[in-house]
């Protein structure tokens, strides 16, 4: 469910503001009726996205802003499941911790586009965060959310990227801080101000640096979902696995729809729709296998 359109960051690589302008909020009133609305139609979990969550509302003169919409949000009956995805670094309140932490429907789970961790690198994307920045955030989370699976993405190739300044986004991520990573190569974008920057990286490089770090994290990923085996956790049925019909799969509070891996449930009986408790029994580098404890 939007909740904004539009971004007023201004990274230097990203063409949103000047296809779709600044950001322009919902009211919270609008958004609590589409959820509302929602529910009736047998909705049960609520993805809110926008180019910048934690930005929702700063354009507003009604004082409207994403901790206010989640207070409102959570009292609205039907909703199972509360995901918050794109949320901007350094707008991660710690009243937005604590409500993730204390509230039920709240998804214990953040997508945290970083981007890179290199400070110079950070500086040129006109990004406001820096490395020392992002690790006291990452510290915050997991001590203020214990569990919570955090979600990230980062661009490799960025113009001027040095041998040197990939190692060290290499090294970060091999440190093992996000439960899934997305990365992506430099796209040159027509009229953003990377576009024009000296020292372009060659394809052939910015494919090899994306596959070195996607390996790495396929390890990572791998290892913490070993960590899982033997939990039980709530899991969302959504119907048959795409492998074989004769196994259902769903997914967790830990996975985003399309972007995330999945559970396949290997035994126990549910309808498509239903939540039901799991027996983590197994694991790949990014799905869950279990088995239904509470049919």
């Amino acid at each position: 469910m939007k909740i904004a359109e539009g971004c007023s960051n201004r990274c230097s690589y990203c063409v949103i503001p000047q296809l779709r302008g600044k950001l322009r909020s919902r009211s919270i009133d609008s958004v609590v009726a589409e959820a509302r609305n929602l529910v009736t139609q047998g909705v049960t979990e609520i993805n809110l996205i926008a180019q910048d969550i934690t930005a929702y509302g700063q354009d507003r003169e009604d004082g409207a802003t994403l901790e206010k919409l989640l207070r409102e949000l959570v009292k609205v009956e039907g909703i199972v499941w509360i995901r918050l995805l794109y949320a901007y670094p350094d707008g991660v309140s710690d009243e937005l911790i604590e409500l993730i932490a204390s509230e039920e429907k709240i998804c214990n789970y953040l997508d945290l586009p970083l981007q890179h961790i290199d400070d110079e690198i950070l500086k040129q994307m006109n990004r406001r965060l820096g490395e020392e920045g992002v690790r006291a955030l990452v510290k915050r989370l997991r001590d203020g959310v214990p569990g919570i699976t955090l979600r990230t993405s980062f661009i490799v190739g960025f113009p001027g990227e040095t041998r040197e300044q990939y190692n060290k986004l290499l090294a970060f991520v091999e440190e093992g801080h996000f439960d899934r990573v997305g990365t992506f190569r430099y796209s040159r974008e027509e009229g953003t101000p990377a576009a024009k920057f000296d020292n372009q990286v060659p394809a052939r490089t910015k494919t090899s640096r994306l596959n070195r770090l996607m390996k790495a994290q396929a390890r990572v990923s791998f290892s913490k979902n070993r960590a899982l085996l033997g939990r039980t956790e709530k899991v969302l049925v959504e119907g048959y696995s795409e492998e074989t019909d004769l196994l259902l799969k769903g997914r967790g509070e830990r996975h985003a729809p399309d972007i995330d891996g999945h559970f396949l449930i290997t035994a126990g009986e549910a309808n498509i729709g239903d939540y039901v408790q799991l027996k983590i029994t197994d694991s790949s580098e990014y799905d869950l296998i279990g088995e239904i404890v509470d049919e």
